[in-house]
């Protein structure tokens, strides 16, 4: 089960996304049969992302919905962020946009809590609510987070031209 979850991680990697879904659905019914329950929803919300690459929202929105309910049960709150990003992104994927802003911004809180901060996630979900807000016509919203984010993409990139003073 899990050499075929790593094949299905390989296969999402490569952007094979159809071939990553039968990977994870492979290594969900081991999971499933091993009574694994937190890794019967790892491949769930794998395959939630992968549905959501597809454009298929309503599998990806089935997908990540288990995720989240198996997740939130545990009080395996990181795994529950990422199902819930995939949720998010399935909603948008629906049309259901103020409903996949609200999801993202639960994301969102929960990401900036953490510490150390994964930046370069929080850029992705700010950038995800930036695009829907502007579908929304909320434009001065996208601009400001825009504004913000052209900021710390800025910190994130390493300056090459500094190289002479490192050294």
């Amino acid at each position: 089960a899990n050499d075929m979850h790593l094949i299905g991680c390989a296969q999402r990697e490569l952007k094979n996304y159809a071939e990553a879904i039968i990977c994870f659905q492979e290594a969900r019914k081991m999971f499933k049969l091993e009574k694994e329950v937190i890794h019967v929803a790892r491949c769930d919300q794998k395959i939630a992302s992968c549905y959501v690459e597809l454009g298929d929202g309503e599998k990806a929105l089935d997908a990540a919905r288990r995720a989240v309910d198996v997740f939130e049960t545990a009080h395996d709150h990181l795994r529950e962020t990422f199902a819930l990003f995939e949720y998010g992104k399935a909603q948008v994927l629906l049309g259901k946009l103020e409903e996949g802003l609200d999801s993202l911004d639960t994301v969102l809180q929960t990401a900036t809590e953490e510490d150390p901060k994964d930046f370069e996630f929080i850029v992705d979900i700010e950038s995800r609510m930036a695009a829907v807000m502007r579908t929304l016509g909320r434009d001065k919203e996208a601009d400001e987070i825009e504004r913000r984010l052209t900021s710390v993409r800025d910190a994130m990139v390493e300056d090459t031209n500094n190289e002479e003073e490192r050294a």
